[in-house]
Formats: C-alpha cells, sequence, structure tokens
C-alpha cells in the first residue's frame, strides 16, 4: 500500500508571517491538525494544532512552526513512511511527487490503513503486502529470495493438543520468525500454518536463515517444526514474465517435496533457480 493511497490533498497551507492564532483559527474551521508553512510560495515548515496551542496567540507561524519539515515520496511504501514517523518522533510527514508537495499524512492514518493488511493471530502482514513487495523487486529487476514455510503435522497438532494450543504455535512461530529476521526483510502469515519471507540476503546467509527456520522449536510444550522451499527470484526475463502467483506456487511445491523426504524435521529447503 502507497503512501499516495493514504495522504490527504490538497495540503491546506498558511504564510509564515500570519499569526498563530489565525493559524488556529483556521484548523479549527477545517478541522484538520496541521498547516503547511509557506514563504514566498515555498513551503518552508510545518504548523500542528499543538504547536499552536502552545504558542503565544500574536506570535507569528514562522516563531511556533516546524522548520524544514520531513517529506517522502508519493510511491513510497506505508510501511516505510510509519518507520520514519516512529523513529524521527513525528506524527505528519509532507507527501512529495515531482519535486512538489502533494499532500499530508498522518501517523493515526497510516496506522489504521495499515492494520487492514495484518492477521490479527499472527500480528504479520497478509498475503497482498508480500504480493505488493514481490512486484516491486520483479519491477525493478532487483535479485531476492523468496522463502515458503510450511508447519509440519499441524493438522495433528491442533487433533492431538487442541485448536487453543494450535493457535499459540501459529503466535509462538510468527514470533520466531520476527527474532530469525532483520527489519529490512519482509514477513507474512500466507495461509493456515504458512509464512513467506522476501529477503535480499546472499546465499549463504539464506541457508543459514532456511537451518535456522527448519530446526525443531518447542512451542507451549509442543515441538514444532517446518519445511521451508525457497525460489530465488532474478532480472531475468523468463522469472520476470512469472506472475507472483506462480512464483509461491514453485516454493510451496518445494517445501511439499520436503515434507515427503523428511516428514518429521526438514533441515534444509532445495533451491529452486527459477
Amino acid at each position: 500500500m502507497k503512501v499516495k493511497e493514504m495522504m490527504s490533498s490538497p495540503v491546506i497551507t498558511v504564510s509564515s508571517d500570519k499569526s498563530v492564532l489565525h493559524a488556529a483559527e483556521l484548523m479549527d474551521e477545517l478541522r484538520i491538525g496541521s498547516l503547511a508553512v509557506t514563504e514566498h510560495k515555498e513551503i518552508m515548515g510545518i504548523i500542528t494544532s499543538r504547536d499552536a496551542r502552545k504558542a503565544h496567540p500574536n506570535r507569528i507561524v514562522a516563531d511556533a512552526m516546524t522548520p524544514d519539515p520531513i517529506t517522502v515520496a508519493a510511491d513510497s511504501f506505508g510501511w516505510d513512511a510509519l518507520q520514519v514517523m516512529e523513529e524521527k518522533g513525528i506524527e505528519r510527514l509532507l507527501i512529495t511527487e515531482n519535486d512538489q508537495v502533494v499532500g499530508l499524512v498522518t501517523r493515526d492514518t497510516v496506522r489504521v490503513r495499515l492494520s487492514e493488511l495484518l492477521d490479527p493471530l499472527s500480528g504479520l502482514f497478509r498475503p497482498g503486502y508480500i504480493q505488493t513487495i514481490v512486484e516491486e523487486l520483479m519491477s525493478n529487476r532487483q535479485n531476492f529470495y523468496l522463502l515458503f514455510i510450511d508447519l509440519n503435522n499441524f493438522g495433528k497438532i491442533n487433533k492431538q493438543y487442541g485448536h487453543p494450543i494450535g493457535d499459540d504455535v501459529i503466535k509462538g512461530f510468527s514470533e520466531r520468525i520476527r527474532s530469525l529476521t532483520m527489519p529490512d526483510e519482509f514477513i507474512c502469515r500466507y495461509a493456515g500454518d504458512e509464512f513467506v519471507i522476501v529477503s535480499l540476503r546472499e546465499e549463504d546467509e539464506i541457508k543459514k536463515l532456511v537451518q535456522a527456520l527448519s530446526d525443531p522449536f518447542v512451542i507451549s510444550g509442543v515441538q514444532v517444526t517446518s519445511s521451508v522451499g525457497v525460489v530465488k527470484g532474478s532480472g531475468d526475463p523468463a522469472f520476470l514474465s512469472l506472475s507472483f502467483r506462480e512464483i509461491v506456487s514453485r516454493a510451496s511445491l518445494a517445501s511439499s517435496t520436503l515434507k515427503k523426504i523428511q516428514p518429521i524435521a526438514a533441515k534444509f529447503a532445495n533451491f529452486s533457480e527459477n
């Protein structure tokens, strides 16, 4: 989900030489929480309703605004924009396109929109998130690895221990995936007991990740193992012609093959070179 799908537009502005009272009244009238501050038609800062409350109403906007506001491109992903706001401790970002400010997005808005993509049990994103990432990487002809992780004997776990324990296994394994991956990797719960990771690591590091994911892991007293199928995405035209569905199918079939070979605890995935 791109920022341009979440932003509010157009951006309402106020001149830097106007009074703070004027800015506060304008925000109140329009029922918005911030204004972009302009000087000679260029955006110089941003003033929020909180800034206005802290400043004397007779001061000018230039004295109360936050100068040099942080911006992100309209084609940025929502999760990247949220990360910027959380790292910088800010509530709003101005959105730019072709060096022009075209909108504004708030942290609350991004959180709400991204929550629509979250799986409530695992806390991971749903498949649409990974599909967006894969399609973006392919459009940029960027190499990547897609890992399809399928828990072994999950149906038996549900039957033997009950569905609440099965839910604990899904949540616990989701946490394990988070602990083994890096911030710049992409994860989703694909369906049921299946997960997908998209990574830009080198092949040696991917093998280590596959090993770690495949090792037995105890959750709520239940030993859990997984089968991991891996597909290497490349800039080769043959690969770029594949759909997201076809790529996931390749990785899924690789994990299924492992289940047949080692039904209890798979150790390594077979790497599919397109």
